[in-house]
């Protein structure tokens, strides 16, 4: 059987790592891209930097990857400080869809061997961030909405670039991802722990940071299972040429999972108030950096660098919730892929994880 080797941008990011992780315990070759070195190495995965808006950085990081017979693009260029607004600026669409082209353009032409790329999106594929009421549930077979992202700019160009060759393709749409660690710019399940911890060491309680009247059903993936689902997809012939939504399978709403969160940190639950996640984290950074040391964290100091855009994701989730924002994963479960992981259960697996890697205090 010919070698599987396995090309993830992103690799520093939350499911860029996650990816890498999965595919190197199956076996598979794994050669990692990013613009930063990850925070955590897996063994014997070779691991490359290169800017991909940088067409000479990423043809020198990628222009011998001729062995490469498939592709996971987890890789995003969110705008700092500025994320909820750029998710609607056709700069942002153009930057990211310039990344994923500028790789093509060095990769296509070599990696004769190709078979396959996997793209992840999110549910913004849906406008579930404009002012509209999503469909619900959100099917894959709804139509294009009619706003410029870079989901579909990348869309486009992999059904362009796929005429005419033998490699396929598949799209992931998942909801809001939990998990990873350290490194990862889009992480609101992190940043909810952060701030619950320093309320904690403040003494204080948790309030829910929205109105208690906030009952929209929503739905959590769990990076380890969109792992499991990149490497199903790398090799079955139901993924070729499809769009799947993805989520655990269960769903939620956030003042009932509210409590769940407390219970792991060690702290009540108090009376739900409107706040900034933000602002309370991003406010006092000096509070986050006698937490690091107090008790030898491995986490950044500076809040700023520890969560990057985590913060501002987490305000969007929690704040979003007064609507119900529900995918149907019923094409994919038909395709074969049928793992499934309880959401309570995978917020407190990774409360607890990072509290074992110190990225967290512990209780």
């Amino acid at each position: 059987m010919a070698e599987k080797i396995v090309l993830i941008a992103g690799a520093s990011g939350l499911v860029g790592s996650a990816a890498i992780a999965r595919f190197a315990a199956a076996g598979w070759k794994v050669i990692g891209l990013s613009r930063r070195a990850p925070a955590r190495l897996v063994p014997a995965v070779e691991y490359r930097c290169a800017d991909l808006l940088d067409s000479e950085s990423t043809h020198k990081a990628s222009a011998d990857l001729k062995h490469i017979t498939h592709l996971v693009y987890a890789a995003v260029n969110e705008t700092p400080g500025d994320l909820i607004a750029s998710w609607t600026d056709p700069t942002h669409a153009a930057r990211n869809s310039r990344m994923l082209e500028n790789l093509l353009n060095v990769l296509l032409p070599v990696a004769v061997n190709l078979q396959h790329a996997a793209l992840v999106h999110g549910t913004k594929a849906y406008a579930t961030h404009l002012p509209d009421r999503p469909t619900v549930p959100m099917r894959e077979s709804l139509p294009r909405p009619a706003h410029d992202d870079f989901y579909f700019r990348q869309e486009d160009l992999l059904w362009a670039r796929r005429r005419q060759s033998r490699w396929t393709w598949t799209v992931f749409r998942a909801p809001m991802i939990a998990g990873g660690g350290h490194g990862g710019n889009l992480n609101a399940l992190l940043a909810i722990g952060v701030f619950a911890s320093l309320r904690r060491a403040a003494g204080l309680d948790l309030p829910f940071p929205g109105s208690g009247d906030n009952l929209g059903v929503m739905e959590m993936l769990d990076v380890e299972l969109l792992a499991r689902a990149l490497a199903w997809a790398a090799d079955s012939p139901h993924a070729r040429d499809q769009t799947f939504n993805i989520a655990n399978g269960d769903t939620y709403v956030w003042p009932d999972l509210w409590p769940v969160i407390a219970a792991e940190i060690g702290i009540p639950v108090g009376r739900a108030q409107a706040r900034s996640v933000r602002d309370a984290v991003f406010g006092r950074p000096e509070a986050w950096g006698e937490l690091v040391r107090k008790h030898g964290l491995v986490a950044p100091a500076d809040p700023r660098a520890f969560l990057g855009e985590s913060c501002a994701l987490a305000d969007f989730a929690l704040g979003h919730c007064a609507r119900s924002v529900l995918t149907s994963t019923i094409k994919i479960r038909r395709a074969g892929f049928h793992d499934c992981v309880d959401t309570a259960e995978s917020v407190v697996k990774w409360l607890r994880r990072w509290r074992e890697q110190r990225l967290l205090p512990p209780r």
